[in-house]
C-alpha cells in the first residue's frame, strides 16, 4: 500500500509544479501557465507553507516519500460568507491510485484548525473534471451549486463542493 503524506512546500518543489503545468494537467484550468508564472506562483506557495497570508497552507503531497503533486488550503469567499478552499493535483503517472483522496483527508483536519466556528471547506473543480468531483464527494463534500468565473484569460465553469469543518477534529 502506498504511504501519503504532505510535507510544507519547500523551495525544491519548484519542478514539480513545472511538471504539473502540462497541457494534460492544466486542461481544466485554461491551459498552462507562463514560466514566469509558476515562478511566481511557487513564491506564493513557499509564503504560504510559511503561514503567509494567515490561514494559508500549502503542501506537497508525497507517495512512499517521492514527490508526486501539490494540495493547497486558503481563505475565500462563497456565497458571500468567508469560507476555506482547497485545490489538488497529482502528476499523471501517480493518478489512479487514491493518492489525491488521502491527500484530501490529511488536509481536512488541517483545514478544520485554520477555520473559524461554522467555516467551511470549498473546493470548485471544472464540472467536466469528473475524477475531481468524484473524489469531492468520496470525501465527505456535497455539491451546493455551479459557478462560471473568469481566470488566466479563459472561464471557468466549476461545480462547488461543501464540507463542513465543524466537528472535525483539528490537526
Amino acid at each position: 500500500m502506498t504511504v501519503v503524506t504532505l510535507t510544507p512546500w519547500a523551495p525544491k518543489y519548484l519542478q514539480l509544479l513545472f511538471a504539473a503545468n502540462s497541457l494534460e494537467m492544466t486542461r481544466y484550468l485554461v491551459g498552462p501557465e507562463s514560466d514566469d508564472e509558476v515562478r511566481r506562483r511557487h513564491e506564493r506557495y513557499l509564503r504560504a507553507s510559511a503561514g503567509e497570508p494567515p490561514r494559508t497552507r500549502m503542501f506537497a503531497t508525497l507517495a512512499d516519500g517521492v514527490p508526486v503533486g501539490g494540495i493547497g488550503v486558503w481563505p475565500s469567499q462563497e456565497n458571500d460568507e468567508a469560507a476555506l478552499e482547497t485545490g489538488w493535483n497529482v502528476l499523471p503517472e501517480w493518478q489512479g491510485r487514491g493518492i489525491a483522496k488521502l491527500a484530501v483527508r490529511l488536509l481536512i483536519p488541517i483545514a478544520a484548525s485554520l477555520a473559524d466556528p461554522g467555516q467551511r471547506l470549498i473546493a470548485n473543480p471544472d464540472v467536466a473534471n469528473g475524477p475531481s468531483n468524484a473524489l469531492c464527494q468520496s470525501t465527505g463534500f456535497a455539491p451546493i451549486g455551479e459557478q462560471r468565473f473568469p481566470f488566466r484569460g479563459g472561464v471557468l465553469h466549476t461545480r462547488i463542493w461543501a464540507l463542513d469543518l465543524d466537528g472535525v477534529s483539528a490537526q
